[in-house]
């Protein structure tokens, strides 16, 4: 029983670590998305921002693929803090 409470508190610490780190994807890929509509076809930094955006845009893609992965596996969630959550 002890190993499967260990595998619940590993799904749930990864799945609050994606949460929280496609959080923070939306953010740049909004700012991104806005640099690149206020700067003009000819910025000398739009490739790079192109890219940025393009990165960003693979990353969230690959967060929600472990979010969906986590789901399945966890098919009774349970409220509980991350710092709980990590405790040893």
């Amino acid at each position: 029983m002890e190993y499967l409470t260990n595998s619940d508190r590993a799904c749930a610490v990864a799945a609050a670590a994606a949460h929280e780190l496609n959080n923070d994807l939306t953010v740049i890929l909004n700012s991104v998305t806005e640099v690149l509509a206020a700067a003009g076809s000819e910025d000398p930094s739009r490739p790079m921002l192109l890219d940025l955006r393009a990165a960003t845009q693979r990353c969230v893609w690959k967060t929600s693929g472990l979010l969906s992965f986590s789901a399945r596996f966890s098919p009774h969630p349970v409220r509980a803090s991350f710092e709980y959550l990590i405790e040893p």
